[in-house]
């Protein structure tokens, strides 16, 4: 039987879909150690995860908005295939590279030259495949539990050893870029993996066809000031084009 406050955690997480163990105490105006009593308690509903950072609230699939693997292969493929051709240029022989999920970086792994010597670190299921045929290259799985719609493997120990690595760059997709509200992905586990790919790299290069602008999907991971260099096409909206070229620190490429 749950209290009233674990009760009230339930109801925040719900409403937020990921918090960090000290935003629930800040909110609830508890300690974090209660906090973190109450997890193996509220962590029993099967909606409610503990995963690194914090704990997250599983919305209920909704077949017709949430993004599947396998039903995103299909879409703008020319656009993907363009821009994985111009993110292909940054990839050099002795590099340590992650390689996040998504369609267009499966691309990008599957363009890659047979003879390339590179590190490649990497959760993605469908990265994966192409880059285990870089016959010169060491590849790398932090591995994890398979978890079938973003085809990825993340558990909390695969967390821990992304962290243990560093890389010369990081690409990274997304489901939404909106102004206002970021970067986001459409899966709870997704989230976690790109935050520390992110963390564990020198160079980020966000690789988002114009489809993506303006769309706000579940989980927030990053703001665009994280990122070195956006790789996009020429259907990116004007306002989208104008705010991104206003940040000093953030290269805007559009691919024809």
């Amino acid at each position: 039987m749950w209290n009233e406050r674990q009760i009230k955690e339930k109801e925040l997480l719900k409403e937020s879909n990921f918090l960090t163990i000290k935003q629930l105490a800040m909110m609830l105006k508890v300690s974090e150690m209660t906090v973190r009593r109450d997890i193996p308690i509220i962590t029993k509903d099967t909606s409610i995860s503990q995963v690194h950072g914090g704990l997250v609230f599983k919305q209920e699939e909704d077949t017709q908005t949430r993004y599947e693997a396998t039903r995103e292969n299909t879409k703008n493929q020319l656009l993907k295939k363009v821009i994985s051709k111009k993110a292909l240029e940054y990839i050099h022989d002795d590099m340590v590279i992650f390689f996040d999920s998504g369609t267009t970086i499966k691309m990008l792994c599957e363009s890659i030259p047979k003879d390339r010597a590179i590190t490649a670190i990497t959760s993605s299921y469908e990265a994966l495949i192409p880059l285990t045929e870089l016959s010169n290259s060491t590849i790398i799985t932090p591995g994890g539990v398979f978890s079938h719609k973003p085809r990825v493997f993340y558990d909390l120990e695969s967390i821990k050893s992304i962290n243990r690595y560093r890389g010369n760059i990081a690409f990274i997709g997304a489901t939404g870029y909106e102004m206002h509200m970021g970067l986001t992905c459409a899966y709870t586990e997704d989230a976690p993996l790109k935050q520390a790919i992110m963390e564990s790299c020198q160079t980020r290069i966000l690789l988002i066809d114009s489809s993506k602008f303006g769309i706000v999907s579940t989980c927030f991971f990053s703001d665009l000031s994280k990122f070195s260099v956006v790789i996009t096409d020429k259907g990116i909206p004007r306002e989208y084009e104008d705010y991104i070229r206003k940040q000093d620190t953030v290269e805007l490429i559009i691919v024809e």
